[in-house]
């Protein structure tokens, strides 16, 4: 997962115009100011950005707040 982690936070960063170093894998999404249509937007550039289709938010699995969260459920996409 480190890879798919560290890609993340350089994206996360980027599309939230935070500093890099201020983010970890623990980061809430609540604590970036990411609402549900932002998380929906973020996971729908994900799934682009890592060629993969995620599961969508109606699945009982879908359990999204941290940073790792969205590794982890990018790293079961691949």
């Amino acid at each position: 997962m480190s890879d798919t982690i560290n890609i993340l936070i350089q994206q996360v960063a980027a599309r939230f115009d935070k500093n890099i170093n201020e983010l970890s894998p623990d980061t809430t999404l609540e604590s970036l100011g990411v609402d549900s249509l932002g998380k929906i937007e973020l996971l729908f550039d994900l799934e682009d950005h890592f060629e993969i289709r995620l599961p969508n938010e109606n699945n009982e699995n879908f359990n999204i707040t941290t940073l790792r969260d969205v590794a982890t459920l990018i790293d079961s996409a691949k």
